[in-house]
């Protein structure tokens, strides 16, 4: 695993850009072993107890891109992610103006992976919530300005989070 581990780094460090999900199932790892693998100045692991402290901030960040890849679709929702409630042994989104709802399991969180890294010649930013199998299961990306460029506001409220230096 070493060597696959070692060959993934050197790969991404040459070209760091690409859909994880399908990088991670090439190498025959986790998704959160292929983030790891990037450079680290792309990113910051958080352990998975932030969870409430991070999901219920960003609906305060405004108009984000929510993800869900589960290999067999890509599943995008613009706009503010909604506030929750945890109830159940789930954090329940509340239905947003434009129809965003969900269930997200309470205990699912294990690691979250802030991520900084050029995908499609843009910088991107994302926050990656990771499970026990090392699978993200949701992945929260910053919104962009009029120009194209990641929000400022944004991106500082991310550096916070993250601890990022």
């Amino acid at each position: 695993m070493t060597t696959v581990l070692d060959q993934l780094k050197k790969q991404l460090a040459e070209n760091p850009a690409g859909i994880l999900e399908n990088i991670a199932k090439e190498h025959q790892v986790s998704v959160a072993d292929t983030i790891r693998c990037l450079p680290e100045d792309m990113w910051r692991e958080l352990d998975g107890s932030h969870f409430e402290r991070i999901i219920k901030e960003i609906p305060e960040w405004g108009a984000v891109t929510t993800i869900a890849n589960t290999g067999d679709m890509i599943f995008e929702v613009s706009g503010v992610f909604p506030r929750g409630t945890f109830a159940r042994g789930y954090y329940n989104l509340k239905k947003t103006e434009g129809g965003f709802s969900g269930h997200i399991k309470e205990d699912a969180c294990h690691a979250i992976l802030f991520l900084k890294r050029p995908f499609f010649s843009k910088l991107s930013a994302s926050i990656n919530f990771i499970n026990a199998d090392g699978d993200c299961y949701l992945k929260i990306f910053l919104g962009r300005d009029e120009d194209g460029k990641l929000r400022a506001d944004q991106l500082e409220k991310f550096h916070a989070l993250s601890d990022w230096v």
